[in-house]
């Protein structure tokens, strides 16, 4: 028998989803005005350095999707395992059923 709270660990998985659901909506909320780099003035150095908060912008936005992603299959990964669990725990109690 194991002694794993099946219960903290459902829990877990579903702070995990809303979580990584909370985080998802953010930057999705966030990626336009992240995206549009307004250049400070009309010299091709505000140009370069509108770019290059566009492009870091970018960078960041697909870093952070990718560890969403990770976030959310993680909170299915507990899931599963609260699941596995709590049915490990079921034939354990009794040895007879299998």
């Amino acid at each position: 028998m194991l002694f794993v709270e099946t219960p903290v660990v459902a829990a877990q998985s579903a702070s995990e989803a809303v979580g990584a659901a909370v985080t998802g909506a953010t930057l999705a909320g966030a990626a336009p005005e992240m995206s549009a780099a307004v250049p400070m003035g009309s010299e091709e150095v505000s140009a370069a350095l509108a770019n290059a908060m566009a492009a870091h912008a970018a960078n960041f936005l697909a870093v952070t999707g990718v560890s969403v992603a990770q976030r959310a299959l993680f909170a299915a990964q507990t899931g599963t395992a609260a699941g596995v669990y709590a049915a490990s725990d079921a034939l354990a109690a009794n040895p007879l059923t299998l």
